[in-house]
């Protein structure tokens, strides 16, 4: 046997990748397909283990009809296991032409290489860097609204750290983010759940869940309100894009895990209001901001969208005029799965999607309300004390089937507007 893993070709573009020629030495498995416009296809390959297996290599050859561009795949073993794109007869936004992109391996797991067009047929790639990928993709995306525009997103994004919090918490059945908000701003998130709650007096973010009706909580605190807001500002300090957080879960855990009151919930809107370039508009009522496009908030600024899902009894009042926002200012659909196979969260994800957003002009058949895809994967009681089903490894497990099985079942008439995850940006490191 041989020693294999998979790339995902994800082709994003109007136009078909078609396998112009490929060869192999010594690569038990090395067949490419040709990849349809708007689809993606993970494909296995096989590096020899016998004879000299520095010689081991490999090389396919695509060219993209209707364009003069081409790129070839490349696999060898110089020291350990790696393949790489060639882009010898074509460029995209962040690499030259003739660019050589190592995009290494992962036995049994996929490394990615994915390149689309925007309406200008500009190529981009996800090679390089598109920190504010936003700003650079204005010129397609500015006249779109929100609830037409897909972006990452972080699921339960404070916890990129494991501050103990009750019995029975521990780093993995709590922690669902390797990088804190900065970092995961950097990898391109721009949707954040953040649950804040206050233990020992101090506004922090947490993970907890109630058990059953017992009134037992399981759970633990992550990273500060304070180190958050300097994380978001030491983004908007360098780059102009739209954050959008939505606050829920509020809890104060300080005195048994109850719902935070009116005063509460104004002491932590005044902690926030020490992010910079919060999004304000007077006296918004029941605006639906998801109505509006990308270009009213960062045209020539940062914005930073909060919302606040508040209970019964509780209102925003003049924090309202101060960019502070209600549930009903920005109307989602957020269901997750409750599942540990990844399978069966697929299915279910992608039948809400297909349920729920159907983008057509008849207005008694349209659906179109902001759309989460819940690509996260819910620990089970058997799951609790076993490492390996630790929340980040679940959600690098539940990683590559996002860029096959969910982005083969988007259409232009039905497809998320956040791709929600644990574990954002991580999922080439060991967890």
């Amino acid at each position: 046997m041989g020693y294999g893993g998979y790339l995902t070709l994800l082709n994003g573009s109007p136009f078909d990748w078609t396998l112009a020629g490929q060869h192999s030495y010594q690569m038990p498995t090395w067949s490419w397909p040709t990849i349809s416009a708007g689809k993606s296809a993970k494909v296995y390959v096989e590096f020899g283990t016998s004879g000299h297996t520095g010689d081991d290599a490999g090389e396919a050859y695509y060219s993209i009809p209707g364009t003069p561009n081409k790129f070839q795949i490349l696999a060898r073993k110089p020291g350990d296991y790696k393949l790489t794109i060639n882009l010898d007869g074509m460029s995209t936004k962040t690499s030259a032409q003739g660019s050589n992109i190592d995009i290494g391996f992962r036995h049994d797991a996929a490394v990615n290489w994915i390149m689309s067009t925007d309406e200008a047929g500009q190529w981009y790639s996800n090679s390089g860097t598109m920190v504010d990928w936003m700003q650079r993709s204005l010129g397609s995306l500015g006249n779109r609204t929100l609830k037409h525009i897909c972006m990452p997103g972080s699921h339960d994004a404070g916890m990129s750290t494991f501050k103990p919090g009750t019995v029975g918490a521990n780093f993995a059945n709590t922690q669902t983010q390797y990088f804190d908000i900065y970092h995961q701003l950097i990898a391109g998130s721009r949707y954040f759940d953040l649950r804040p709650v206050i233990s020992n007096g101090q506004w922090v973010s947490g993970h907890y869940s109630e058990l059953g009706d017992a009134g037992v909580w399981l759970g633990g605190n992550g990273q500060s309100i304070v180190d958050i807001v300097k994380n978001i500002n030491d983004f908007t300090a360098q780059y102009k894009e739209l954050i959008i957080i939505n606050f829920s879960h509020a809890l104060d855990t300080d005195h048994d895990y109850t719902e935070l009151s009116q005063t509460q919930w104004n002491s932590l809107f005044d902690a926030l209001k020490g992010i910079n370039s919060r999004f304000t508009v007077q006296n918004p009522g029941r605006t639906d901001f998801t109505n509006r496009v990308l270009g009213d908030f960062i045209t020539d600024r940062a914005s930073i969208f909060i919302v606040a899902q508040l209970p019964g009894g509780i209102t925003l009042g003049d924090y309202a005029n101060q960019g502070f926002f209600s549930g009903d200012n920005f109307p989602q659909f957020d269901s997750y799965s409750d599942s540990n196979e990844v399978g069966t969260m697929s299915k279910d994800q992608l039948k809400k999607l297909k349920e729920e957003r159907n983008i057509v002009a008849d207005g008694s058949q349209r659906k179109d309300r902001f759309h989460i895809l819940s690509w996260t994967l819910t620990q089970h009681p058997e799951d609790v004390l076993n490492p390996d089903k630790a929340i980040m490894n679940l959600g690098v497990e539940a990683s590559d089937s996002l860029y096959v099985e969910a982005f083969n079942a988007f259409t232009p008439q039905s497809y998320p507007n956040v791709l929600y995850v644990d574990a954002i940006g991580i999922r080439d490191e060991p967890v």
